[in-house]
This record gives C-alpha cells, structure tokens and sequence, in this order.
C-alpha cells in the first residue's frame, strides 16, 4: 500500500514537470505598471461611468430646456453633457498615454517648487547670519 502511494506521488511529480518549481519573475517595467494603473482606473469600480451619467442627464436638460424654452436656452447644458461623455471615452481608451506625461509633469514640478523653497529658505538663512555679525 505504502508502495502505491509513493509511485503515485512520484508520477504526479513527473507530470508536474517544472511547473511546480518557483519560476524566475522579472520586475515590472514602467509601461506595465502604467498600463496596471490605467486597468485598475477603467475596471468597473471605478467612477468613469459617473462621467457618462452626468453627461447623460445634462444632455437630457439640455434637451429639456431647449424645448420648454422653444430654444432660447440649454445649448450649455447639452455642449457640457456631450463634452463629459467625449471625455469618459477619451480618459478610458486613451488613459496609459495620458497618466505617464502627467505623472512626470507632476514630479518635475514638484522638484522646481522644493528647489524654490530650499533656495528661499538658504538665502533668507543667510542673510540672518550676516545681519547677527
């Protein structure tokens, strides 16, 4: 018994083959990370659809207004609704080649504003040194 059971641990092995074994994983560049970041954006629990919703019902005030109005207004409304919906389409498709240029724009901006305020900060520090002497 004790014999079976070690030759049908043993065929599972060799069936396995080298799957089993942990598999060298490289790290992840930073095109996949920002395509990760753009799926997790545009999955369903995100609140791109409250883009197309808002878009959706100020189109349909637009609408609304233009028609108890007889046209005098709610072009507004239905320019901003079809505007929100373009952008809901724009962010979704469009979002891996968007976020990289805004996440490097952040970060440089964010360096000039602490370059600024070290400089500030070192020139006023300075000029208290040499007013005290």
């Amino acid at each position: 018994m004790r014999l079976q059971v070690l030759y049908l641990v043993s065929l599972a092995f060799l069936l396995q083959g080298c799957s089993w074994v942990d598999k060298v994983v490289s790290p992840p560049t930073l095109q996949d990370q920002a395509s990760k970041v753009a799926v997790d954006l545009t999955s369903g629990s995100s609140g791109l659809e409250l883009l197309s919703f808002v878009g959706g019902i100020s189109t349909l005030v637009g609408i609304a207004v233009l028609v108890i109005t007889r046209g005098a207004m709610g072009m507004r409304a239905i320019i901003i609704g079809i505007g929100l919906v373009i952008l809901n389409f724009v962010i979704a498709n469009y979002l891996s080649w968007i976020l990289v240029p805004v996440l490097v724009a952040t970060g440089l901006i964010s360096l000039a504003w602490g370059y600024v305020t070290v400089k500030q900060l070192l020139n006023k520090e300075c000029n208290n040194v040499s007013s005290n002497k």
